[in-house]
């Protein structure tokens, strides 16, 4: 009897845990859900940056993270907020429109594989993207770093078959894709790693990491640098 008692005291205890635990669990998760969804707060190195430019910023932006192909979204985030676009950049750069932001979404992990309620590691990807608006349409053209190529602005090696193993190339059109991605341009994407993409009137560079404010201009310069290796009559064609 009294082992029965002591049996009946111990599935209770376990009881009470599961619903703390469960408690806790969805707590945490609520908790650190809002955090990492909060909106952001505007940036005052930012906002003297465009003030001195002319240029346009806001915090966030809400369309800005649907508007480019092959962008995390909200499909594949974390969390219900979906991914967000922050300091969102816009003006004109060498007389064309620009568009200027850091991308952010999550993804999850479990941190345990007990049954019930589980505690998740929340992992969050940053993406600066930097785009130029050609004001025509052009075929859709990828051009993105292999994962063993590195991250980051980290400079590639010049070997004879070296961009081929360096980067991926995904196009409508081959015959665009060729003419582009000519021996010097190349080169020029080797020295500056990053992905390249003709996104409908728009050509968009993206690079792994945070935006800071000083990366705008430098990284502008070099999308800038990117369209001036196209051949003209390739922009002006389509």
């Amino acid at each position: 009897m009294l082992a029965d008692i002591e049996l009946i005291h111990i599935l209770a205890a376990a009881v009470a845990a599961s619903g703390l635990y469960a408690l806790v669990v969805a707590t945490t998760t609520a908790v650190k859900t809002r955090r990492l969804a909060r909106n952001s707060h505007p940036d005052a190195a930012y906002a003297a940056l465009c003030a001195s430019r002319g240029w346009t910023y806001t915090s966030k932006g809400r369309s800005a993270p649907t508007r480019f192909q092959l962008m995390p979204t909200e499909e594949e985030s974390a969390l219900p907020a979906g991914p967000q676009a922050i300091n969102v950049v816009t003006g004109t750069h060498t007389a064309r429109p620009f568009l200027s932001y850091e991308h952010r979404s999550w993804s999850r992990k479990p941190l345990t594989a007990l049954a019930g309620p589980t505690l998740h590691r929340y992992r969050s990807e940053h993406l600066h993207l930097v785009g130029i608006d050609l004001g025509h349409l052009h075929p859709w053209l990828l051009v993105r770093p292999k994962a063993s190529t590195g991250r980051g602005s980290q400079l590639l090696s010049r070997t004879e078959d070296s961009f081929e193993h360096a980067y991926s190339v995904e196009t409508t059109r081959k015959t665009f894709a060729t003419a582009v991605l000519h021996d010097e341009m190349r080169d020029h994407l080797l020295r500056n790693p990053a992905r390249y993409q003709f996104d409908g009137t728009w050509v968009l560079m993206v690079v792994d990491g945070p935006a800071r404010p000083e990366d705008v201009e430098p990284r502008l310069a070099t999308l800038t640098a990117f369209l001036d290796l196209v051949p003209d009559h390739l922009l002006n064609r389509y």
